[in-house]
């Protein structure tokens, strides 16, 4: 009798050591299914971000095109340009089926490009921010060694945190050289030679006035605006390197997007050239935020 009672507890203590195990084994398999399913989950929305992303480019590239194809005149043109985004309202937030899509354009020419502006105009710039010798000693160090994203900023010396984030919305490596006088804020105007603070606020007072610059004749004193059309450039006040023009001839595109209720967004940033009423596709990049 009591042998069958000590069978019984035995095979108790196995039934119970058995539904141990396939209770682990079971919550195992739904822990994995589980990590597939949020995997799978992760990659469906990036590649949802992905196509909604590209949708944005393709869509304000079809956009600025006809917008160039439309305009009547240099000045409208140079208008257009000058309020590039406020053209592009339908793009700002639109959605496609479970997926959304932002973009905005940037006109590379309103900043100085590092690498290509020369040592008078970058110290012109970075003097706004900093002492002169340090200004000096930054420019010194981009000459010697160019950046190819403005990261790189703080490895120069004398760029520190706060240097790089004051300059960041003035500057760009992925220009052309020239500088949009109709879009360049302030600073990048006061930077050129020849021109300074009191013809940068001068300039800046006129725009906001409605004017739209058609001559460069107002950064390069002596020039014959009856020879000039608004596609010229020109050196501003003789100074090789510190060009300037009166529209952008380097767009960036900037388009993100995600979908809907998950928290990954895929940017795309594609660098154009303006050539005639066609952009061309200079540079890109993208990534997840």
């Amino acid at each position: 009798m009591v042998k069958r009672r000590d069978q019984r507890g035995v095979a108790l203590i196995f039934v119970l050591w058995l539904l141990v195990v396939l209770g682990a084994i079971v919550a195992e398999v739904a822990r994995e299914a589980r990590l597939e399913a949020a995997m799978l989950a992760s990659l469906r929305a990036r590649t949802v971000a992905r196509y909604a992303a590209e949708s944005g480019i393709l869509a304000a590239t079809v956009r600025i095109e006809a917008m160039l194809d439309s305009a009547h005149g240099s000045t409208e043109l140079i208008a257009m340009f000058r309020e590039l985004n406020a053209g592009l309202p339908s793009l700002s937030d639109v959605e496609l089926g479970t997926a959304r899509f932002r973009v905005a354009a940037v006109d590379l020419n309103a900043r100085l490009d590092l690498n290509r502006a020369d040592a008078a105009t970058l110290r012109g710039l970075f003097g706004q921010f900093a002492t002169e010798n340090r200004a000096d000693a930054v420019v010194a160090a981009l000459k010697q060694s160019p950046v190819r994203r403005l990261s790189e900023l703080t490895l120069l010396p004398g760029v520190d945190d706060s240097l790089a984030l004051a300059v960041a919305p003035y500057v760009t490596v992925w220009s052309d050289g020239f500088v949009n006088i109709n879009s360049a804020p302030e600073p990048v105007l006061a930077a050129l030679p020849g021109v300074g603070r009191a013809g940068a606020r001068s300039l800046i007072l006129r725009r906001q006035a409605g004017d739209v610059l058609t001559s460069i004749d107002v950064v390069r004193p002596g020039a014959r605006p009856d020879l000039m059309t608004p596609g010229d450039v020109m050196a501003a006040s003789g100074v090789p390197g510190a060009l300037v023009s009166m529209m952008p001839s380097r767009l960036m595109l900037v388009s993100r997007g995600w979908q809907e209720g998950h928290p990954l967004t895929h940017e795309i940033q594609v660098v154009y050239a303006v050539v005639g009423q066609r952009l061309v596709v200079q540079a890109r990049q993208e990534r997840d935020l």
